[in-house]
């Protein structure tokens, strides 16, 4: 628990003089990543809790199976095998409370790392207002005529570079910039190569932030468009 306090403490410290905003970003993606451990450690806890489960229930039937034979007089050797496999179960029972007691602790170690990230990220959030990077994160784009997907961006600076996932099987790479809140990217498919440029800017702030413009194709291939306009809306995390 101290150590988790003393690296928030840090965190405090530190992430202002290394650009707050940035760092805000990066402990999101901290946080994303230790959401995912957390789902493998609850399942982990829910079979440590249900292998002790097993073998309280075993335990309870061969104590009480030893009770009655001790009861009802059996010779000295069964008693001493009912013993030996009596022994057997309390030794893994005890190694089974050991085993969840680890995973307990390990989970709510990072329960309470992630409310320290959560704190620090809101506190950044508030201390620098909106992201020096705000086209990091991921894009529901339209783009007409008819096709939809989702593009993942990261802005370094000026620099923006991403991937991307469109309706009917289209996929790649976008390299460009951010410049005065215009964007210029060019889109790199799978197949094709350098199939288009994308002219934009930014529109709005927080919540409502949005990307629009027009594109033109660099290639020319019969039935596809060649200019057209797209939007981009930010996920929200949780979405």
């Amino acid at each position: 628990m101290k150590r988790m306090m003393l690296l928030a403490a840090l965190l405090a410290t530190v992430a202002p003089s290394s650009g707050g905003a940035q760092v805000a970003d990066s402990l999101r993606e901290q946080i994303k990543v230790r959401g995912i451990v957390l789902e493998g450690q609850l399942e982990d806890l829910g079979d440590a809790r249900q292998q002790l489960r097993e073998l309280w229930s075993q335990l309870e039937l061969q104590s009480g199976g030893l009770m009655r034979a001790q009861q009802e007089g059996e010779t000295v050797d069964s008693l001493r095998l009912r013993d030996d496999d009596l022994r057997r179960i309390e030794f893994e029972f005890v190694a089974a409370i050991a085993k969840f007691q680890q995973e307990r602790r390990a989970t709510l170690d990072n329960r309470t790392m992630l409310a320290a990230l959560t704190t620090e990220v809101e506190r950044l959030s508030a201390e620098v207002g909106e992201s020096e990077a705000p086209l990091t994160g991921t894009w529901r784009l339209v783009v007409e005529p008819g096709q939809d997907g989702l593009a993942y961006l990261q802005q370094q600076g000026t620099l923006v570079t991403g991937t991307y996932a469109l309706s009917g099987g289209f996929s790649g790479s976008f390299r460009g910039t951010l410049v005065a809140g215009k964007v210029r990217l060019e889109r790199i498919d799978s197949q094709i190569g350098f199939a288009a440029i994308f002219y934009g800017r930014l529109v709005g702030q927080g919540r409502n932030l949005r990307l629009q413009g027009n594109w033109e194709a660099t290639q020319l291939a019969n039935g596809l468009a060649s200019t057209g306009n797209w939007t981009g809306a930010k996920v929200q995390e949780g979405e």
